[in-house]
């Protein structure tokens, strides 16, 4: 399946939107002092009541997450916060009911092209019984030609035959006549009989066992969550700005995971810099936040499977099945723009997933496959 962007302006007059997302959202457990980063040593921007809903953006900074509050972004301590599920159960049915709503229409188209299929089967294996059996009619009147081709030529061989033996008989008597003995030994055709020929000798050579071994079996398989960076990846660490609201929102289909690089392009190819490594399960949606101001692509890797292992003290990953990297055409501009109206923050919306048969679907496989393992690496 191509990839699908959405391009989305979020206009604010003073200050970034804030948008809600349940499956991150907690409780203050405890009063909370909001610093400015993930330590006591910062400033405390504001405290937040017990029982205050707050939105969580990340939780990898050791005890401290960062979290947003009313329209402050800042850093608390993970271990006073406490999971608030009530807006999540709202939304998780919202979706179970959306997803089962698709279910429900992808089965009926599914047994419509099933249908449809069946008929066509049914009419091209009618026309083949078809033309079957118009061959086999063509195969044996050519058969009875030949037949009575063979029954005429088999005739004509016998009289010769007959024939040449009648004169061979007729010069013995004649001979013997002369001579004044009768010929005793037998007379002989000329003609070679035609009895059954006898089967060549045949040998039966030994069954041969192949066995196919993958190159990945060593490997060590890996299960991460998604939104997490593969350990292959090194001491990759992130780059935010937590000044800006923005995202972008990455749709992932039943039939891949993928491993997407965001990248920022830089004056020229070779100044591009990765900023973001997000590895994303199937059916399931990641958000990419704070992202900072510049021009984007992706990178992905498609596949299932996702292995690891060490060469020469460097960990290394890829996915071993229905593999295949892209580099993706469409820039994504994540510049502010100010307006008379206020500032607009662009975000973006991207879809990813395989075709059933393991390919992006491009027409006559235009671009499938764009560039290699080590090609997806260097970014």
């Amino acid at each position: 399946m191509r990839s699908i962007f959405t391009f989305m302006l979020l206009v604010i007059a003073t200050s970034v939107g804030y948008a809600q997302f349940s499956e991150q959202y907690a409780m203050a457990g405890k009063k909370l002092e909001l610093r400015t980063g993930p330590g006591l040593e910062y400033n405390v921007v504001a405290e937040i009541p017990q029982g205050t809903q707050v939105y969580v953006i990340n939780s990898g900074y050791g005890d401290w997450s960062t979290i947003q509050y009313k329209q402050t972004n800042g850093f608390v301590l993970t271990n006073l916060l406490t999971a608030d599920s009530r807006i999540a159960e709202a939304e998780r049915a919202a979706r179970e009911a959306e997803a089962k709503k698709a279910a429900a229409k992808a089965a009926a188209e599914e047994a419509i092209r099933k249908a449809e299929e069946a008929a066509k089967r049914a009419i091209a294996e009618a026309e083949r019984r078809k033309r079957e059996a118009e061959a086999e009619q063509a195969r044996a009147i050519a058969a009875a030609e030949a037949a009575k081709k063979n029954t005429s030529a088999a005739a004509l061989k016998a009289q010769r035959e007959a024939e040449e033996t009648r004169r061979a008989l007729e010069e013995a008597r004649r001979r013997a006549a002369q001579n004044g003995d009768v010929a005793s030994s037998p007379i002989e055709s000329t003609t070679a009989s035609y009895g059954a020929n006898t089967p060549a000798e045949t040998t039966t050579a030994a069954p041969t066992t192949v066995t196919r071994e993958s190159k990945f079996a060593s490997w060590e398989k890996k299960d991460y969550k998604s939104g997490e960076t593969p350990k292959s990846f090194g001491k990759f660490k992130g780059e935010f700005d937590y000044k800006l609201d923005n995202y972008l929102k990455i749709n992932v289909g039943k039939n891949t995971e993928v491993v997407v690089k965001l990248v920022k392009m830089g004056k020229t190819p070779a100044d591009d810099k990765t900023i973001r490594v997000n590895y994303i399960k199937s059916n399931s949606t990641q958000f990419i936040r704070n992202i900072p101001e510049g021009e984007y692509y992706c990178v992905i890797a498609y596949g299932k499977d996702w292995r690891e292992t060490n060469e020469g003290g460097k960990v290394i990953g890829t996915f071993t099945k229905n593999a295949l990297y892209e580099k993706g055409q469409d820039i994504l501009n994540f510049n502010a723009i100010k307006t008379d109206k206020g500032i607009n923050i662009p975000s973006y919306t991207l879809s990813l997933d395989l075709m059933d048969n393991g390919t992006l679907g491009y027409d006559n496989n235009e671009d499938q496959d764009n560039i290699s393992p080590d090609k997806f690496n260097e970014f």
